[in-house]
C-alpha cells in the first residue's frame, strides 16, 4: 500500500473532521504506525493449533437426513435408544431446523431401518465416509479452525458433505472415495511440517 497517496487522498476529510491542517507526513506517519498494529496478528496459526489433534476415519457410513417436526425428534431419540444396544455403536445426532440428520454405519442403518418407522421416509446417502477430527483444547479456543479445515480440504480436491462443529469435534462425511485422501491431508497438517521434508 502506497500510504502517501493515502494520505493525500484522506487529508481533506481528516481536515474537516478535526477541524486543523494536516500535513501530508503526519498523515503517513500515523498511517504507518496504525499499519504497524495491524501486521502484528495475536491469532496463532491453524496449522500450529492442529498438532495435537486426532483424527479417525470410517467408510461404509450412512447420512441419514429425516425430514420431521422438532415435536418428534425426542421420539426418534427414544427409538434409537432402544435399539442402542444392537449397534456397533450408537449413531451421531444432528437436530436441525426442519430435519434430523444421523451418521452411521451401513450396517446399524440396516438393522435400525426395520425397527424405525420414521426411517422409512428418510432420505439416505449411501457411500460416504465419516472423518472425525477430535482437537486438542488449545485448538478449542481458536477462532477460524473450521473455516481453516473446510478451506484446507477443498484445496486439496475433497467434498465435504455435510460438516458438524462442536466444542471439541469436528465430524465431516464426504464421498467414500474422498475419505482417503481427506485423512491424508489433515494428518499431514496435524504432524506440521517437521515430518513433511
Amino acid at each position: 500500500m502506497n500510504f502517501h497517496s493515502l494520505a493525500e487522498f484522506i487529508q481533506p476529510q481528516v481536515q474537516q473532521l478535526s477541524g486543523k491542517e494536516a500535513s501530508i507526513n503526519t498523515l503517513v506517519v500515523a498511517i504507518k504506525r496504525f499499519s504497524d498494529t495491524l501486521s502484528d496478528d495475536k491469532s496463532p496459526d491453524a496449522s500450529r493449533v492442529l498438532r495435537d489433534a486426532r483424527i479417525s476415519l470410517s467408510s461404509g457410513i450412512v447420512d441419514v437426513t429425516m425430514r420431521v417436526p422438532r415435536n418428534q425428534f425426542s421420539t426418534i431419540v427414544r427409538e434409537l435408544s432402544d435399539v442402542a444396544g444392537e449397534l456397533s455403536e450408537f449413531p451421531h445426532i444432528f437436530p436441525l431446523s426442519n430435519s434430523i440428520k444421523l451418521i452411521l454405519p451401513a450396517e446399524d442403518y440396516a438393522l435400525v431401518h426395520g425397527k424405525m418407522g420414521h426411517l422409512k421416509e428418510a432420505a439416505a446417502q449411501t457411500n460416504v465416509a465419516k472423518v472425525i477430527l477430535n482437537l486438542s483444547p488449545n485448538a478449542e479456543m481458536n477462532p477460524g479452525i473450521a473455516s481453516y479445515i473446510t478451506e484446507l480440504l477443498f484445496r486439496n480436491g475433497v467434498n465435504i458433505l455435510d460438516a458438524f462443529l462442536g466444542y471439541g469435534d469436528i465430524i465431516m462425511v464426504v464421498d467414500d472415495k474422498d475419505g482417503p485422501l481427506a485423512y491424508d491431508v489433515l494428518q499431514r497438517e496435524i504432524q506440521g511440517p517437521k515430518l513433511r521434508e
